[in-house]
């Protein structure tokens, strides 16, 4: 089905890169906010600003991906697919051929995952969450909707990631650990028990730093010397 991408940056080109070379799905356009359209292409395709969409690209007869990173906590990418699904639009998924995953695996809406992922059997996924590449979810392990999991990540068996975290790079979660809703784990962290709601976890073993996430306007993902 024809798809459009949301966004002009990095994280959107993967995306058209990866949808246009390994998936059924035709792109078609990009869009983004009328504000941040500085260019009338990108490879190959329109830009439309997203307030104009619907009447050049309509529900029903295309898909959006909205693949932009964690900013503000994986809110902006959850604020525009609340604000697309009201619009009718329906969303695309990815799982690339070159990811580990059972063939019986269900993926919410709105969600890729990578190359080199690997996710276990019994291992849930939610709706709107990234996976980039060689990141791990071991078995019976739950992905909560709107996270977004680093490169090299790692989540233990039986382990719980709350909504809208953000996993960074190379970070580790131990087995049975419940991750509370909106926590940012920095790059290498190691959480060892369960967590508190809004945090930012450092170190190894990781302990929860002063600043909460949601106030987090440029992130340190390496932890502190």
């Amino acid at each position: 089905m024809d798809l459009v991408i949301f966004g002009l940056g990095q994280q959107s080109s993967l995306a058209w890169y990866v949808y246009t070379h390994d998936s059924p799905h035709r792109v078609v356009a990009f869009t983004a906010d009328a504000s941040h359209c500085d260019r009338a292409h990108l490879h190959g395709c329109p830009v439309v600003a997203f307030e104009n969409l619907a009447s050049r690209f309509p529900p029903g007869s295309s898909l959006l991906s909205i693949p932009i990173g964690w900013r503000g906590m994986n809110a902006l990418r959850r604020q525009r697919l609340e604000q697309a699904r009201r619009m009718g639009y329906g969303f695309a998924s990815y799982v690339s051929s070159r990811a580990l995953v059972c063939p019986d695996l269900l993926v919410g809406e709105n969600t890729m995952i990578h190359d080199g992922v690997i996710v276990q059997p019994f291992a849930r996924i939610g709706s709107n969450c990234m996976l980039r590449a060689g990141s791990i979810v071991s078995h019976h392990a739950v992905i909560g909707d709107h996270c977004f999991v680093a490169a090299g990540a790692m989540v233990a068996g039986a382990a719980t990631i709350g909504e809208a975290c953000v996993l960074g790079l190379g970070c580790a979660v131990r087995d049975g650990v419940r991750v509370a809703p909106r926590c940012f784990l920095g790059a290498g962290a190691v959480v060892l028990s369960d967590t508190s709601e809004n945090g930012v976890y450092t170190g190894s073993p990781a302990r929860r730093r002063a600043q909460p996430a949601d106030a987090l306007d440029t992130v340190q993902w390496a932890a502190p010397a």
